[in-house]
């Protein structure tokens, strides 16, 4: 296997003989080592099954909780325990980057696993909405410590011209999970029970994980030097958060308010669509369904997104697009035939084509403008952002879309979150025209 050192002394794209010649080390090391490139691809392709196949299934676990576990709660109350799990997921993002920029992928491996199996076990057997505001917390820690080092490590082992291919490769675990996932518990809540159903999923979750943790292995991190365990915490304070790119650079600025939009309307529509489908007449079955139809899609939808970005238009384009794609499928589809079950078909297969794009290209944009050795910080101060500002986008959706019964406030919350969507493709559009204008050109 080549080494970093011989690599910077070589060169790395092909002529038209098919001869080495001048350009990247990336480019070198991808053409010299594809099998262990593709061995990352697929170990975070198994790690982010569970973790983000979990991430695109809280709508099947959210509607359980409030028709039968706590069906005596509130929708605004029971979309806390959904809200912490994720605002959490993101802001522990943030020190699994700068730990996985400075000292690898072993260690956040294996805690992360652990800690999620464990978590999952704890919300089997809740029974109260803090106990499962409290079980849930530690599936969000555990999944944002897995993060950023499964997507970071792909990030390192690929070419610019290949890496949202390869991102949107590891991305689809998360899409797979999705098809899993809820299929799954459709199934199993009614022949094992509710605990019974999270037991198999932290049992699921562990055998994913650790395949990752063979599998997943960092190209090359920062050299950190020796630090006192003081210094060292207040180095993770101070510089995990990347204030200096949000302060200097308005591109990472823009970039980071698109994320939070999208990622935005991604979240309220994903965790209350199968809800909203039972009040409008669905049945449980049905509703699970939908999101099993809506993972589907979201499989093409990062394959698809990720070639045309790589190939043809560039991912800020496609981002842009799907974002106001979105938006417009909400408003002609969703809204005006949300009780009919051809059209939510549709919808569903339509929809999660468009937000597994918007899914496997966000993190692609991030690292197109930033250094690669610091894009696992980058990318989790990104997502640290989002999570906060999820705190407060997904109750606002849940308050606004109340029991589930009123047509009007179900149509205030599609509104919502087309909303959303249309901030976000204003802001990533910002971000584009920073780095290379209004003019129409691959980015």
């Amino acid at each position: 296997m080549t080494t970093e050192v011989e690599l910077e002394t070589q060169v790395s794209h092909r002529s038209e003989e098919g001869l080495l010649v001048a350009s990247d080390p990336d480019e070198v090391y991808y053409e010299n080592n594809k099998k262990r490139s593709w061995l990352v691809v697929l170990g975070s392709f198994f790690g982010l099954l569970p973790v983000w196949g979990l991430a695109n299934s809280i709508g099947v676990i959210q509607t359980q909780l409030l028709e039968y576990e706590l069906s005596g709660v509130s929708t605004t109350t029971v979309s806390w325990i959904f809200s912490i799990y994720t605002a959490l997921l993101q802001i522990c993002m943030i020190f699994s980057g700068t730990y996985f920029d400075r000292h690898g992928t072993r260690l956040p491996l294996i805690a992360g696993t652990i800690m999620m199996t464990g978590s999952l076990l704890g919300f089997a057997n809740s029974t109260k909405v803090y106990q499962s505001i409290l079980s849930f917390s530690g599936v969000g820690i555990a999944s944002g410590i897995l993060s950023s080092p499964l997507m970071g490590a792909v990030s390192q082992y690929f070419p610019a011209r290949k890496r949202a291919t390869a991102m949107a490769l590891a991305g689809n675990g998360g899409c797979v999970g999705g098809l899993i996932i809820p299929t799954m518990l459709r199934k199993t809540y009614v022949s094992l029970g509710f605990a019974w159903s999270m037991r198999l999923l932290a049992l699921i979750s562990f055998v994913c994980l650790v395949i990752s943790i063979f599998l997943v292995k960092e190209r090359r991190v920062v050299e950190a030097e020796q630090m006192s365990r003081k210094d060292t915490v207040i180095f993770y304070l101070t510089k995990s958060f990347n204030f200096k790119a949000l302060r200097d650079d308005r591109k990472f600025l823009f970039c980071v308010l698109g994320c939070v939009f999208a990622e935005g309307t991604v979240l309220v529509t994903s965790s209350l669509f199968s809800f909203v489908c039972i009040k409008n007449g669905f049945s449980s079955s049905q509703a699970y369904l939908f999101v099993t139809v809506i993972n589907i899609g979201a499989v093409a939808g990062r394959l698809l997104s990720g070639l045309l970005a790589d190939v043809f238009f560039g991912s800020y384009n496609i981002i842009i697009f799907l974002l106001v794609i979105t938006a417009v499928f909400n408003f002609v589809v969703w809204m005006p035939f949300k009780s009919s079950p051809g059209a939510m078909y549709t919808y569903s297969i339509l929809y999660g084509t468009f937000y597994g794009g918007i899914y496997s290209l966000i993190p692609t944009c991030c690292s197109m403008i930033v250094k690669k050795e610091e894009f696992g910080a980058n990318y989790a101060t990104m997502y640290a952002i989002t999570g906060l500002s999820l705190l407060g986008l997904n109750p606002a959706a849940a308050a606004i879309v109340g029991n589930g019964t009123s047509n009007k406030r179900t149509n205030g919350f599609i509104a919502y979150a087309s909303a959303l969507s249309l901030l976000g493709a204003v802001c990533i559009s910002l971000t584009r025209v920073l780095c290379v204008g209004a003019k129409l050109k691959k980015f």
